[in-house]
């Protein structure tokens, strides 16, 4: 009898890890959320792998000032090719500036992931801020996407970082930003 009840806490035990190891990317979306509420920078910041997050934004951003300079209208400009090498040495300092503590806070709160974009209106003060509701997507075992459910607002994309740990470590922008 003690054998099979040492096999069902082990049993029980393995149950336990592997949910609380499914539920862990919820719980840093609530710390996330909880931090952004709290105007907590520092907190929000763990959650962040900003090298990695930058250097997605970047690349997103040179696939679309690409596909616009490859357009018909475009590509038969004479300064197209001046175009190109401004806008290529420009995106660099700007997203550098952009994906910072508050950039990325500010794209949290309004669940929209669209760096590089005036806000339409002031953000609320924290004690009139509802928090965004987010729909959580496993896309295989170390990555998940956080996305506002019903609009094309882009995707944040959390990886993992150990059994329980997640950081946000790229941005899928909405199409209408890559157009």
């Amino acid at each position: 009898m003690n054998r099979r009840h040492a096999l069902l806490a082990i049993a029980a035990a393995a149950t336990l890890l592997g949910l609380s190891s499914y539920a862990s990317p919820y719980w840093t979306l609530h710390r996330m959320k909880t931090a952004v509420m709290e105007k907590d920078a520092n907190s929000f910041s763990r959650y962040i792998d900003f090298p990695a997050l930058r250097e997605s934004v970047k690349s997103q951003l040179m696939v679309a000032m690409d596909a616009r300079m490859d357009r018909p209208d475009v590509a038969d400009n004479s300064f197209a090719g001046i175009g190109r090498m401004m806008g290529a040495a420009l995106i660099n300092p700007i997203v550098d500036a952009a994906v910072s503590p508050a950039g990325v806070i500010a794209m949290f709160e309004s669940g929209k992931a669209q760096p590089l974009r005036a806000p339409s209106s002031p953000a609320p003060s924290s004690t009139e801020t509802d928090s965004v509701k987010y729909a959580v997507a496993y896309q295989d075992w170390s990555t998940v996407a956080i996305a506002k459910p019903g609009e094309d607002a882009g995707r944040f994309i959390l990886k993992r970082r150990g059994l329980w740990s997640w950081q946000l470590a790229s941005l899928e922008f909405p199409k209408t930003v890559l157009q």
